[in-house]
């Protein structure tokens, strides 16, 4: 007598009419789905009479439950609220996270994803990372995925994916904003050490002022040169000491790279006496926890910081269960607050 065919996730989900990768989660009580979805589910395997595959379980035992999450350091506001949200998400899946800081620079990150590879952590999560085709070689040996978030390298690896934010369509959203009310000679001041964004952030500004007919003036770019030392000290001292060449350039706007940026042109604005909005308008990129404590409060672009650590772990538990996963582009959205106006000749 032939046996009966085994019952397969694929199954169940045509049964019920919904996704593979709802199923998986039903039958592995994430919280990504409703109560009631999973108790559905699970009782519709149970009457279909499924039983999960050998070889996934075997694959699930060898799991550590643990992942490494690496960023470049603890002093920037936008690292604290990803590893906030990679951390809510693994603690809820029972995982554990070892957290590693690479200063900004490449070669101690792809150091600490190897030395992650190597204690048998079953994931890895790179924020801002450094690694690109220089070390194409090194990452090609990595055997565990590694999920990077805002990566700042070009190129394509076996096992990596990403979760972005739209740098392009924040930027867009800020320059539009400036534009606008009323805003013609519009400075930006960006940074050297994050090229993928920074480049993103820039390439909208140009376009912003091309679309516009506005034509850009070298002296209303100001790009910091530093490589090393990536922290919010480091951006706010960026912020003042190109803003007064800006403020000399005649420019009546600023879009500053990020929000630590635009701290530091506030005080660089304090100290020359120049007011905010009233004589300078400067709006920032993060929106993070500076924006409402500096005076006056920081117009800027919002990124789902948590919910890009959310996003990230979730990928991974995704891929310890066998499902596809695929790279993420979130987007951004503006934030008005009380750092932008329209020029005083308006």
């Amino acid at each position: 007598m032939p046996l009966e065919p085994r019952v397969s996730i694929k199954d169940i989900a045509r049964t019920a009419g919904v996704s593979f990768s709802t199923v998986s989660r039903a039958l592995h009580n994430s919280p990504l789905i409703s109560e009631e979805v999973r108790t559905r589910i699970q009782e519709l395997a149970r009457t279909m009479g499924y039983t999960p595959n050998a070889l996934a379980q075997s694959l699930q035992a060898r799991l550590t439950h643990s992942i490494g999450l690496i960023i470049t350091t603890i002093a920037d506001p936008f690292f604290m609220e990803v590893v906030s949200g990679v951390e809510q998400t693994a603690r809820q899946a029972g995982f554990s996270v070892f957290l590693a800081m690479s200063n900004n620079d490449p070669e101690q990150e792809i150091q600490i994803l190897e030395t992650f590879n190597r204690r048998r952590v079953d994931g890895v999560i790179l924020a801002a990372s450094r690694i690109g085709a220089d070390y194409a070689s090194r990452l090609e040996r990595i055997q565990i995925p590694v999920i990077m978030i805002n990566n700042q390298a070009e190129g394509e690896y076996k096992n990596l994916y990403s979760v972005s934010v739209d740098d392009y369509a924040g930027g867009c959203m800020a320059m539009e904003h400036l534009i606008a009310l009323g805003h013609q000679k519009i400075g930006y001041i960006g940074v050297s050490n994050r090229p993928g964004s920074n480049g993103r952030r820039m390439k909208s500004y140009f376009l912003a002022l091309q679309k516009h007919g506005i034509i850009a003036q070298p002296e209303w770019i100001c790009l910091d040169v530093s490589i090393h030392n990536e922290d919010m000290a480091g951006d706010i001292r960026v912020g003042q000491t190109l803003t007064p060449k800006l403020i000399q350039a005649g420019v009546t706007a600023i879009f500053c790279y990020c929000d630590t940026v635009a701290a530091g042109a506030l005080l660089a604005c304090r100290k020359l006496g120049v007011s905010v909005p009233e004589e300078l308008s400067l709006i920032g990129f993060d929106d993070n926890i500076l924006c409402e404590i500096v005076s006056p409060a920081l117009t800027t672009i919002h990124q789902p910081k948590v919910e890009m650590g959310q996003m990230a772990m979730q990928m991974l538990l995704n891929s310890f269960r066998g499902e596809d996963i695929q790279d993420y582009l979130l987007q951004p959205a503006l934030v008005v607050r009380e750092s932008t106006a329209p020029p005083a000749a308006l």
